[in-house]
């Protein structure tokens, strides 16, 4: 009876089993087999969109897209896919530049897209001052589509975050348009990408014998380092994606691994030698391993690879009137409140010193400096990792902004401590770069050249005698500069007069020729009131501004839709709500919290008060970054700040909305 009994209630307690399992979810409601490709005659439904710009697919429409698409096989062009981020896998990062993560239609976990490292906005590699995805994002992304082996994905080095919380960057891509085969893959008469593409798809997954490529870098995914010694990038006849050729983990000159030595950029002229496939059938690319860089820009070998065999001696007693040279200080190895003195060389990218360093301009990282006694030090062991504080002291200091400052002296004043698993600088509050003092001086005074520069009008400025000793700041309005200029030649003008501007850089004696990347972080244009510093010269008798950079920008100007108007706060308020027509206000900071990450306060002058609900940096810029304004600028209640932004409201409160930063008087 008791066994009779026990099958019963096994029988039961089966029973319930199977009724309890049918209502567990699958942990994704796709259906079908295998990564989150459907199965082959399925179609989910649900499916939205056509995958074009104007009419993007959502994550479902993507799913029956790529199930079409046999294995390996990519879309013919570039699709967009919108939907919400469900789960990130890998963030974005300054390292590679790029992101993995899963979207949907609703944000939940059925029926997900996978966006697989694809670039930033804009089509850009992620930067620090970039604003970091996260689960719940609405996005757009902008790539190839690939079935690769079961998973519905975007194609590696083909997709980019098109769209963020309706942020967008453009960087629509290039369609490939059809190339003419040039080269036979000899060093006399190298492939070109083209070539370069058709011999690999010929070859099959076998390995050719080696052959001579050669293009501009058109993208960089891996840059050269000393953790892996290789790169990947790819290279084409123009620099741009069209008809581009992967080199896919190539080592550096002479055949060797990167250890020092120029790195590669954008637009980089290079020869590639090696062998070449077609992995897995569908992408032609160097083997891992067996091509190297056989010249970059005419240069067949590297010449800072050797590093200083003998660094020197160690000099200073860590004051003021006496700093450490960088020997000296690795030898103190610790130190409160020292003076240390040393030419920078780099820069660290990664998690120790040994594996991450990078001597050369190139910098990726803004939070940190290498320095040497020896302005050609390529060697880690005689160089010192310093830590850049947020503020004065990184803004005029870090590589990434300042190429310039690449193999300078500088004197930082901080403490000796462990940096990077080394001997390191830490807890800088002063810097003496090129005879400007950067933040507190810990003697007292701040006695800078900049001091020295005379604000003029522009008349007063035409007037004076040349000199390129003499510094001048103007005011005016950007008038006569020509789209897509690489310089920055203009006339500046005011109500006193005119004068020619002959070229702006981004900071003083920094790189020339890229005006246009001030032009896209500032948005100077046409009508911009701008201030600038520079000297008084003339050129055929004609007066210019020479040597002149940026200083800031007091109003966007452009047409009549970009056109930003200076107004009280009550004139702002009686004005209607609208996202496209910008105000320019200036008042006094009042209810700022401490520690607040968006930057909202209340802003009031003469003739009223007004809700700001945010603060950028910049236009477009990174949202939650407020506080590093905060360090830069020293913004507090009682600030007299200038912000651009839109009229909004929000529950019947007035607020400026999309609003920036422009100047603040403390």
């Amino acid at each position: 009876m008791k066994n009779l009994f026990s099958k019963l209630m096994f029988v039961a307690m089966a029973a319930t089993l199977f009724v309890a399992c049918e209502d567990v979810p699958e942990p994704y409601d796709v259906p079908g087999h295998g990564g989150n490709v459907p199965g082959p005659d399925t179609e989910i439904k649900g499916g939205t969109g056509t995958g074009t710009k104007a009419d993007p697919f959502n994550a479902v429409a993507a799913l029956n897209y790529g199930n079409k698409l046999t294995s390996g096989e990519e879309s013919p062009g570039y699709m967009f896919i919108k939907g919400k981020v469900v789960s990130v896998k890998e963030e974005f990062t300054t390292q590679y530049g790029n992101g993995t993560f899963y979207i949907s239609a609703d944000g939940k976990a059925g029926n997900q897209f996978y966006a697989y490292r694809v670039l930033y906005l804009g089509n850009k590699k992620f930067t620090s001052s970039d604003e970091q995805i996260k689960v719940g994002d609405e996005v757009v992304i902008c790539g190839i589509i690939t079935n690769y082996n079961g998973t519905i994905e975007t194609a590696q080095n083909k997709g980019f975050l098109y769209e963020l919380n309706g942020v967008n960057r453009g960087g629509d891509p290039q369609e490939n348009t059809p190339g003419e085969a040039k080269g036979d893959g000899t060093l006399a008469n190298p492939f070109n990408s083209v070539a370069a593409i058709a011999f690999a798809q010929k070859t099959g997954e076998a390995e050719s014998e080696d052959v001579y490529i050669k293009g501009k870098v058109a993208s960089i995914t891996e840059q050269y380092g000393t953790q892996y010694g290789n790169a990947t990038f790819t290279i084409s006849d123009d620099g741009t994606s069209n008809n581009a050729f992967t080199v896919y983990r190539a080592l550096y000159l002479g055949n060797k691994k990167y250890t020092s030595g120029e790195l590669l950029r954008e637009g980089n002229d290079v020869i590639i030698c090696g062998k070449v496939t077609n992995f897995k059938g569908n992408t032609p690319e160097t083997v891992a391993g067996k091509a190297y860089l056989y010249s970059l820009n005419g240069n067949t070998e590297n010449n800072n690879d050797t590093p200083d065999p003998q660094p020197g001696k160690g000099e200073g007693k860590g004051t003021a009137d006496s700093p450490y040279n960088v020997i000296a200080a690795m030898a103190a190895a610790s130190g409160t409140g020292v003076y240390v003195k040393g030419f920078i060389v780099g820069t660290v990218t990664g998690q120790t010193l040994a594996t991450g360093a990078v001597f050369s301009d190139a910098a990726e990282a803004q939070t940190n400096l290498l320095i040497a006694a020896s302005a050609n030090e390529t060697n880690v062991e005689n160089c010192m990792p310093v830590q850049l504080p947020s503020g004065d002291i990184r803004t005029a200091l870090n590589l990434v902004d300042n190429k310039g400052n690449y193999k300078k002296e500088v004197t930082l004043y901080g403490n000796i401590e462990k940096y990077f698993g080394a001997t390191g600088i830490k807890s800088v509050s002063y810097a003496i770069l090129d005879g400007k003092q950067i933040g507190t001086n810990p003697e007292g005074g701040n006695d800078n050249p900049s001091s020295d520069v005379k604000k003029v009008t522009i008349a007063e400025f035409n007037a004076a005698s040349e000199s390129n000793d003499v510094w001048y700041e103007l005011t005016g309005t950007v008038k006569n500069l020509k789209e897509g200029d690489q310089y920055g030649n203009f006339d500046l003008e005011d109500a006193t007069g005119s004068v020619y501007v002959y070229g702006l850089l981004s900071e003083k004696d920094g790189a020339k020729k890229l005006f246009q990347e001030l032009v896209a972080a500032k948005g100077i244009q046409e009508g911009s009131k701008i201030t600038i510093i520079g000297n008084r010269g003339s050129y055929n008798g004609k007066i210019e501004v020479m040597n002149a950079y940026f200083v800031s920008i007091e109003s966007q100007g452009g047409s009549a839709g970009d056109a930003v108007k200076a107004i009280s706060i009550a004139d702002f308020i009686k004005a209607e709500v609208n996202d496209n027509v910008w105000y320019q206000l200036t008042g006094v900071v009042k209810n700022l919290k401490e520690g607040d990450l968006y930057g909202n306060f209340d802003l009031e002058d003469s003739t009223g008060s007004v809700y700001v609900y945010g603060v950028l940096s910049e236009k477009g810029g990174a949202k939650k970054l407020f506080q590093d304004l905060v360090a830069a600028k020293g913004i507090k209640n009682g600030s007299t700040l200038t912000i651009i932004g839109t009229r909004g409201e929000y529950k019947g409160k007035i607020e400026v909305m999309n609003a920036y930063f422009v100047s603040v008087k403390n």
